[in-house]
């Protein structure tokens, strides 16, 4: 079930009703890598709200999905505790504006995949 790994989620609508991110933006945002969306059935999206702070996604975001290749696989990296960020998740550290940590982190753990 994607809930239990991928944490709490919400669509386009959700977002704009609880966070006030237009519906626009977030498309805008998710074609631009710079907002993850998971798919939930054939076409829609679900968008973990754990990578929005003040209805805005964190920085650094863009760096890990080049990295990992697919919305999924980054999102999964990022919500893991990571031994090279001393047991820390890749999603706090972001949270922190340490983007420049993890962009390293992850191009160092994807590069060897």
């Amino acid at each position: 079930k994607r809930e239990e790994w991928a944490g709490p989620g919400a669509g386009a609508t959700a977002l704009n009703r609880e966070f006030g991110v237009a519906r626009s933006s977030l498309n805008r945002w998710h074609h631009d890598n710079l907002v993850i969306g998971l798919l939930t059935g054939t076409k829609k999206h679900v968008y973990p709200v754990e990578q929005f702070v003040d209805g805005r996604p964190v920085r650094g975001l863009r760096e890990v999905i080049s990295h990992a290749g697919s919305h999924r696989v980054a999102w999964l990296w990022l919500v893991q505790a990571n031994p090279v960020l001393s047991g820390r998740r890749p999603i706090d550290m972001l949270k922190q504006g340490r983007a420049d940590e993890v962009d390293k982190a992850a191009g160092a753990y994807f590069l060897e995949q």
